[in-house]
């Protein structure tokens, strides 16, 4: 065995060293071996080198162990140094245990012998070579993915030109300040099948284009780096070469092309014909024009009838205001000159038969002409009510107002309103319109009750996304649906056993639709009617 002096002095030596028995068993650890192995020399002395170096299961290709095995034992055998090739042997993690530090290693085995040529002691010599063994893999890796790099690029090129190709643009590239053409598609070739373009200046290949200021053009990207877009541009091809030029319009895009160091090398241009697109525009254009033209002219007409129409109104409303007003006098003397006849006649004659049955029809026909002139004034005083300043009126109030006024007949009728309205609830419509509109609908669905049956009415209203629902509902006598079909005509009575003018529901059919609202009607013979009037919020 060596003394602990020169075993002080093996482990003190420089380079990476470790000092085997013959057993494979260590003995000692140069101070760089154990630097390099990330390792101590009392956990590492005394431990089977295989213990203390295992293969790295994650790199099983290493095949490390086996390697060093069989070096050691050829040593052994031959009683002769080993150099062994380049090994990938990684190293225990020492602070991660169970994971592994990358190392390569050049490896050399030397055997000491003992005075009778007998192996006493293995050295094993190593030299760290992981920095340069990365470098080469970076530099294969780098390699292979330039390589790689290359071959995307190239079936880049080859994808794009094969776009390029299929696209049904007019596409061109061009290289260097004077644009020389590199490649045009087949669509752009076949717009000139007479030209020939690859290795020509773009001025030379489409001379149309120089007196169109477009190698200007082609000049500004190729300097500035800065793509330019042209919109409809006109211009005259010699297509076929014939001599005779044909009008086009041009949709034009010209791109700058880049070398590897980001210097513009070429334009790439693309080009659209949107001739027809252009021409059906222009049709469209002159066909709006027209319309125009005679959107206005028929507008004025409109205007002008209108105008007219308005007038003719007023002329009615006038004469109809005059008619009622001026006829009020002469049926009032009628009424008048009917009462001295009764108060004059004696008794027995106003009895006879012939005498009775003429005063009664003359009573009758005066009833009947003051009913139609009071008729005539609620139409014009309908029409005088259409326009007005809208308010948020609380529904509630109002319909308790209502149920208010008509309480007399609502009494005598023997019926039961029942009110469910929130009480925040309100609608935006003009305050006396909305009024008539509930008066209305509440006094016919008492007035045209059923007689077998209690009268019940129902007002409901609910807000809902953007309108206010209010529904007017009865037990009543219900109307069948060629009824439903006159309801809202002017002068139409449904049910002549009970006093009306027949203008009361066309009245709020008008003040309704001009408010902006819609009535609807659901209706039942002798089970009832609801009718529905619908309010924009």
């Amino acid at each position: 065995m060596l003394t602990l002096d020169l075993l002080a002095v093996f482990n003190a030596q420089p380079g990476a060293t470790l000092l085997l028995s013959p057993d494979w068993v260590i003995i000692g650890a140069s101070d760089d071996y154990l630097a390099a192995t990330l390792t101590q020399r009392e956990t590492l002395v005394g431990q089977f080198i295989f213990d203390a170096f295992p293969d790295n299961p994650q790199t099983p290709e290493a095949n490390a162990v086996a390697n060093v095995r069989a070096s050691l034992q050829q040593v052994l055998a031959t009683k002769q140094p080993h150099e062994m090739a380049p090994q990938h042997y990684d190293v225990p993690d020492r602070t991660r245990p169970g994971q592994f530090v990358e190392r390569h290693w050049q490896p050399r085995h030397t055997p000491v012998l003992d005075a009778q040529g007998q192996v006493q002691f293995i050295i094993q010599s190593v030299q760290d070579i992981t920095a340069s063994r990365q470098v080469e893999r970076q530099l294969r890796e780098s390699v292979a993915a330039e390589q790689a790099a290359h071959a995307v690029a190239e079936q880049q090129r080859q994808r794009f030109r094969e776009v390029l190709t299929q696209m049904p643009a007019y596409i061109a590239v061009y290289q260097g300040p004077d644009h020389i053409y590199q490649f045009v598609n087949p669509a752009y070739q076949s717009l000139f099948p007479h030209r020939s373009f690859l290795g020509r200046p773009f001025r030379e290949g489409t001379p149309e284009a120089v007196e169109l200021g477009v190698v200007a053009l082609f000049d500004q990207v190729y300097q500035t780096g800065e793509p330019i877009y042209l919109r409809e541009m006109e211009g005259w091809f010699d297509f076929h070469g014939t001599g005779q030029p044909v009008q086009v319009f041009l949709n034009i895009s010209l791109h700058p092309l880049r070398d590897v160091r980001g210097q513009i090398d070429g334009v790439m241009d693309f080009t659209y014909d949107v001739s027809q697109q252009v021409r059906a525009r222009q049709q469209v254009e002159q066909l709006n024009q027209e319309l125009e033209t005679r959107v206005q002219a028929r507008t004025q007409e409109l205007h002008d009838a209108n105008a007219h129409l308005r007038r003719t109104n007023a002329d009615l409303d006038t004469f109809v205001y005059t008619a009622s007003h001026d006829l009020k006098s002469p049926i009032t003397n009628i009424e008048g000159l009917l009462l001295a006849l009764h108060e004059v006649l004696p008794a027995e004659v106003q009895q006879t038969e012939l005498v009775a049955e003429l005063l009664r029809l003359l009573a009758d026909t005066v009833g009947r002409f003051r009913f139609t002139i009071t008729q005539l004034t609620d139409l014009v005083r309908l029409q005088q009510s259409q326009v007005g300043p809208t308010e948020a009126v609380a529904l509630k109030p109002l319909l308790a107002g209502v149920c208010h006024d008509l309480d007399t007949e609502i009494r005598l009728a023997g019926a039961t309103v029942h009110v469910q309205v929130p009480a925040d609830l309100r609608v935006t419509f003009i305050p006396a319109n909305l009024r008539s509109i509930v008066y209305n609908l509440l006094s016919n669905a008492v007035k045209y009750r059923a007689p077998d049956r209690p009268a019940q009415v129902w007002l409901r209203a609910e807000p809902q996304a953007d309108a206010v629902v209010l529904a007017v509902q009865d037990n009543g006598l219900g109307l069948d649906r060629t009824q439903q079909g006159r309801l809202f005509q002017v002068f139409q009575r449904l049910h002549t056993h009970v006093e009306g003018s027949g203008v009361g529901l066309y009245m709020i059919k008008r003040l309704i639709d001009n408010g902006g609202a819609t009535i609807a009607v659901s209706s039942e013979p002798n089970v009832g009617t609801t009718f529905t009037v619908t309010f924009r919020a």
